[in-house]
């Protein structure tokens, strides 16, 4: 009697099991269950409203897209009003934003009190490169000719930029520093924006301009300035014969990436979904084509790896921005 019982309690306790294991497959295998906000930190039509795009396409056409996307701009503050609504989304599985390093500037000027490690880093996926730009008829053919002029005085050159803080601007410290250059003096001149910034270099307002390479190549192409450098890690394709500044022996180089960001506490099953998703999307051809027609490059690191690149390149803009006078008080 006691050994039928024993055997009919075991064979209820495998059952049990069984069923629990089940259960926790078909939970694991259900997500997504709903579409998953897709939200960029900018207005329709701009930088990261184009990735979102990008990335709805890719998955839609290789057809790897589980559920659907609503798309959901978040734009103004420089990427605060995301970074917020997220931190506010605590938890949630369905929400994901797109934004740039902006979150990790914002929080060291104090313009919000969140910063990267309130979030959760889910993937880098893109990045644009930075160069240096002169007019065609410059007298400047070379960085190196530029560094000269400045180590003799580092004001001597009047460097243009979009805005600051920006890898515009820190793509002029970091060489400048590593040359040996005293950049703490080194002239900026903050214009509008990227396209601002163009007309002022070809009306010859400054005789440098540090830039994105998208901003710069096309007028390049044309016959109107010259590029003379890229913050590539090695060279880039469409102008071989232009060094990255590590040709010229200066450890930078400097990313303006987009990357996907989670609430906090995001889910496991969640994370780990977009890890694989976005780690398959970005070998797909329609992702390739899109980067090509954006002339954007791919970065691709996973969440565990982006989140590594962030813990370094906060430090590396802490000092900078500390230089400038332009940390948070509390924030050194």
């Amino acid at each position: 009697m006691l050994r039928k019982t024993f055997h009919a309690a075991l064979i209820a306790l495998s059952v049990v099991v069984l069923v629990l294991v089940s259960e926790q497959g078909r939970a694991q295998e259900a997500y997504p269950t709903k579409p998953v906000q897709l939200i960029p930190a900018g207005s329709p039509g701009g930088g990261l409203d184009i990735h979102a795009r990008a990335i709805e396409q890719a998955l839609t056409m290789e057809k790897m897209l589980d559920k659907p996307f609503t798309v959901l701009h978040k734009g103004g503050g420089g990427g605060n009003i995301l970074t917020s609504y997220l931190v506010n989304q605590k938890g949630n599985g369905y929400v994901i934003g797109i934004n740039s390093n902006r979150v990790l500037l914002n929080e060291l000027m104090g313009t919000i009190e969140y910063g990267f490690r309130d979030l959760t880093p889910i993937a880098r996926l893109t990045t644009e490169f930075n160069c240096w730009a002169v007019r065609a008829d410059s007298k400047y053919k070379t960085a190196a000719d530029v560094f000269e002029d400045l180590k003799k005085d580092p004001t001597s050159v009047a460097f243009g930029v979009g805005t600051v803080p920006s890898n515009d601007q820190f793509n002029i410290l970091l060489p400048s520093k590593q040359k040996g250059v005293d950049y703490t003096k080194v002239k900026i001149v903050a214009f509008d924006a990227g396209g601002d910034a163009m007309a002022k270099l070809l009306g010859a307002h400054v005789p440098v301009l540090s830039t994105g390479f998208s901003e710069a190549v096309n007028q390049a192409e044309a016959g109107k300035v010259r590029i003379l450098s890229v913050s590539a890690p090695s060279k880039i394709d469409r102008v071989p014969n232009v060094p990255c500044w590590k040709d010229l022996g200066i450890d930078v180089a400097i990313y303006h990436w987009r990357g996907i960001y989670g609430p906090p506490d995001m889910p496991k099953e969640a994370y780990d979904y977009w890890n694989k998703k976005f780690a398959a999307m970005v070998k797909t051809k329609t992702w390739k084509t899109s980067l090509d027609k954006f002339e954007l490059f791919d970065a691709f690191l996973t969440g565990d790896e982006f989140r590594k690149e962030l813990a370094k390149d906060i430090e590396t803009y802490r000092e900078l921005l500390g230089t400038m006078g332009m940390l948070k008080k509390g924030k050194k």
